[in-house]
């Protein structure tokens, strides 16, 4: 494995020496450093509030440091359960109840014996991590150019596009997102340095997740802009970079990027105008529950396609989880079907399978949270931030994508590296 790693870093060094020989790229970083310089210096900069703007916010133990623990994955299920505001079976409430609770205890209990003394623990080169960022970030744009001139046209603006996407294009695509995470790691590793002040990172970090963000946006999807907001804030937070209200505030950005895109898609898509962005919400929120709630009625205790649909991840000529999903429920032909993080292990393995799902997720998260608490090591802070912004999100989209199944391998082999190295000393 130090091989193919050692490999990987040196092909991606090569490719960080080509981009920044690159002309427009030091166009690009000359503009930025300019308009950097403008913003520290300007007005509405020193308008900005300070780290005192609600300090009191800071006497809360749980908002001061535990805003992002593992049991906010409960929390805000629980919420949209309350959303949906829609009566489910008294089996599916027995079946969210124990994925909560093989959840607690593989995230909050069992890690307190695995991992102890954290003197012996895996680091990673802050340059390295940053010469793969930028790969990925320069592979994704490139991408993103062959998916809007495959489809002829931005599916934000023309929303019908989106079911043409080829997702052998759009995944690739969606790399910026660990991209900027890796990027973001390295200016922050400089910060704690200090070789660059706070002001500086915020303002290059921020930069950075709007272009990103600008990119996802005119593939006209929002779940993964909310990843990106919610992997900036973990990585904020847990590093100093932003203060409580800040974070506070990602939250409620999150929120109106959820509301608003969704909206505009359905007034585009569907010329849906007689409802309101909230109540468009909860009637989502309501459909994906009682998709859920029929699944559960479907899958038994043992499932019902027992493994058939963790295959279907896999690239190829059948049908892909969502639409599997659509199938079993017999909705319309090809409509993809989001059902919930609880449904595709319904689905595969039936309440067994939420139980076995939900503590493996649950001891990945977990290790992620404990190593991060006591090593402060700044990359496994954005190891914890990409995994935990992704189990949020999967409370209604599930963990059904390559990419994001590739996030929590990769997390779960990195933990479980430490695992058995730190228990051998």
């Amino acid at each position: 494995m130090s091989q193919i790693y050692s490999m990987a870093i040196k092909t991606c060094r090569r490719i960080e020496s080509e981009i920044k020989g690159m002309l427009l790229y030091n166009i690009f970083l000359k503009i930025l450093l300019s308009v950097e310089k403008i913003w520290l210096d300007s007005y509405f900069r020193k308008a900005y509030p300070s780290g005192k703007f609600l300090k009191f916010l800071e006497k809360s133990h749980v908002l001061k440091n535990h805003i992002f623990a593992p049991p906010l994955f409960i929390l805000a299920f629980s919420i949209f359960m309350i959303m949906a505001s829609t009566p489910v079976s008294w089996k599916l409430h027995l079946t969210i109840l124990i994925g909560f609770i093989f959840f607690f205890l593989f995230s909050m209990i069992i890690p307190r014996f695995i991992l102890k003394d954290m003197e012996y623990y895996l680091k990673f080169k802050s340059e390295d991590i940053n010469s793969i960022g930028l790969t990925l970030f320069l592979v994704s744009i490139i991408f993103f150019i062959i998916t809007i001139t495959d489809v002829g046209g931005l599916p934000l603006l023309h929303p019908t596009l989106r079911y043409s996407l080829n997702p052998k294009l759009t995944i690739p695509a969606f790399l910026m997102i660990p991209a900027t995470a890796l990027i973001s790691f390295h200016l922050l590793e400089k910060m704690k340095e200090g070789s660059i002040d706070r002001a500086r990172v915020k303002f290059r970090i921020m930069v950075l997740a709007l272009i990103c963000a600008a990119f996802l946006t005119l593939l006209g999807y929002r779940t993964p802009v909310v990843a990106l907001i919610l992997i900036i804030a973990i990585m904020g937070y847990y590093t100093g970079l932003f203060d409580i209200w800040e974070i506070l505030g990602s939250f409620l950005f999150a929120f109106l990027v959820i509301m608003g895109i969704g909206y505009f898609r359905s007034v585009e898509e569907y010329s849906v105008t007689s409802i309101s962005a909230m109540n468009f919400l909860k009637m989502r929120a309501a459909f994906t529950l009682n998709v859920l709630d029929m699944l559960s009625h479907l899958s038994g205790p043992t499932g019902a396609l027992h493994g058939d649909l963790i295959m279907s991840m896999i690239p190829g000529p059948g049908d892909g989880p969502r639409t599997l999903i659509g199938k079993l429920i017999s909705w319309r032909t090809g409509v993809t079907i989001t059902p919930t993080i609880f449904g595709q292990m319904l689905v595969d393995f039936g309440t067994a399978g939420v139980a076995a799902g939900m503590g493996i997720l649950g001891l990945i998260t977990g290790a992620g949270y404990r190593i991060m608490k006591k090593t402060g090591d700044t990359f496994y802070i954005m190891l914890y931030a990409l995994i935990m912004a992704y189990l949020i999100i999967s409370v209604e989209t599930g963990i059904l994508d390559q990419t994001v199944m590739g996030y929590f391998a990769a997390g779960g082999a990195i933990y479980l590296y430490n695992i058995v190295k730190i228990n051998r000393h």
